[in-house]
């Protein structure tokens, strides 16, 4: 690990160049999901290595099936806009990998991206060329990264996105002051198991002993499981329906901005005429967690935090690609629905909330997702569809959406090999009253917000 045989790297491209030769997860299909594959040990060597940042931060955890990537944005924007340095950190990213290191909404910037790389660097190449199944994968290179950096600019509380599952994800080594569990569905069947309760156990392993969690989760076969974890580590548990409550939620459209108003009420106090500049009654759900989480934060004094202050964060909230409405005449919706419940949960709003003569929809998945059942919620509203794929390995083919959708429905597809030929076959074939809607993986939605942009 002598840093003279591992010189600095000389520019932010190289830095990258670094990042991406280690082994990612994100774009492979096939692997094995088990203690050894998944590391906590390796990550925690790496973090001892660059002095266990993780143990100086205060944070927040969150994890679940859908949701969770839009409960984080909530709640580092109320902490922000209270005043504290919040640091945020999620994933996969849309277009700039830097977007998952994020300082009061500010991502890292190149040359301090840069500059973490160079820190973990020796440790890392030592590794490589000495013990390569020890050395740290792409996710846990950035997951230490962030907190890296989190640490050397003194956050004063930070926002940990869960990158897959939760029991063996990089980010379970923080000991945060509020959990969040948002809700289990199916996905990643492969690899978290098939079952809502495997899953769930899965999400339960980022309980820690008396450390507060905050929960969506209503199945059933999946409650059970977050009430046990919660149980065997002494962790209080604070219920969406039960302890927390969306107690009214309606819509409005003023000036071409639409979103909710809500009536949130926890155990202890009722938030009126919550303003939410976002479509669909799953972010009211969101929100309440949010609240539920803050409540927590504040009855146990790690935090100070006015209702004011709550709204006019709440107000003010940019979600990307989260049904996302991109431009008008015609209307196109940009979301990353990849799981069956997203997918209901989007068909459902766009039903409700929006009025277009044809529905053209540009489809793009994982290969490892739940296809069929992911189209049958939505390819039946379709008016004309487009299948495509992203640039990342694990995309479907679209010949296989094709044939998949012809089977289910009957409806014949047009097959566009990539993102920025179908966003512009869909602006071509749509009249002013009709709407596009972008959706399925990140990487698509990602993909699709470039080409818009570039229109």
């Amino acid at each position: 690990m002598n840093k003279k045989n591992n010189p600095a790297f000389q520019s932010y491209e190289e830095a990258l160049s670094f990042l991406y030769k280690a082994i990612d997860y994100e774009k492979l299909i096939n692997y094995q999901y088990n203690a050894s594959t998944f590391s906590l040990e390796r990550m925690k060597k790496l973090l001892a290595y660059a002095g266990n940042p993780h143990r100086e931060l205060p944070c927040i955890h969150i994890t679940g099936t859908k949701g969770k990537g839009s409960t984080a944005i909530m709640i580092s924007t109320i902490l922000e806009h209270a005043g504290l340095t919040t640091g945020l950190f999620t994933s996969p990213h849309l277009i700039d990998i830097k977007e998952r290191i994020q300082i009061n909404h500010k991502k890292i910037s190149a040359p301090e991206f840069t500059s973490i790389l160079n820190d973990l660097r020796p440790y890392i190449q030592h590794l490589r060329e000495t013990e390569l199944s020890a050395s740290p994968t792409f996710f846990e290179m950035l997951t230490a990264a962030g907190m890296l950096y989190f640490k050397k600019k003194r956050v004063e509380m930070a926002v940990l996105e869960v990158g897959l599952g939760g029991r063996l994800d990089s980010t379970n080594v923080i000991l945060p002051q509020v959990a969040i569990i948002t809700n289990v569905g199916l996905d990643h069947t492969a690899i978290l198991g098939n079952t809502l309760s495997s899953i769930a156990f899965e999400k339960a392993g980022i309980i820690k002993q008396h450390v507060p969690v905050v929960s969506g989760v209503e199945a059933p076969e999946a409650l059970p499981v977050i009430e046990k974890a919660c149980r065997e580590k002494d962790a209080p548990l604070y219920l969406l329906g039960r302890d927390i409550w969306v107690e009214e939620v309606r819509s409005f459209d003023r000036n071409g901005t639409r979103g909710l108003i809500c009536k949130i009420k926890t155990w202890r106090h009722t938030y009126h005429d919550i303003v939410l500049p976002l479509v669909g009654i799953h972010q009211a759900q969101n929100c309440a967690l949010v609240l539920g989480a803050l409540e927590v934060m504040r009855c146990r004094n790690y935090i100070s935090i006015s209702d004011d202050v709550i709204r006019e964060a709440l107000a003010s909230l940019y979600c990307p690609a989260r049904i996302e409405i991109f431009s008008k005449n015609p209307s196109i919706i940009l979301d990353f629905a990849h799981t069956v419940d997203s997918m209901r949960f989007l068909k459902k709003t766009l039903l409700e909330n929006f009025k277009f003569h044809k529905l053209i929809l540009i489809l793009g998945f994982s290969q490892d997702k739940d296809l069929d059942n992911i189209l049958k919620e939505i390819v039946w509203e379709g008016d004309c569809i487009v299948v495509t794929r992203s640039r990342n390995p694990r995309a479907a083919e679209p010949d296989d959406l094709y044939r998949r959708i012809e089977k289910l429905c009957g409806k014949r597809s047009k097959i566009l090999d990539n993102v920025r030929d179908a966003v512009a076959s869909a602006k071509q074939i749509a009249s002013q009253d009709d709407l596009i809607c972008i959706t399925g993986s990140a990487y698509l939605a990602g993909e699709a917000r470039q080409s818009l942009d570039l229109q």
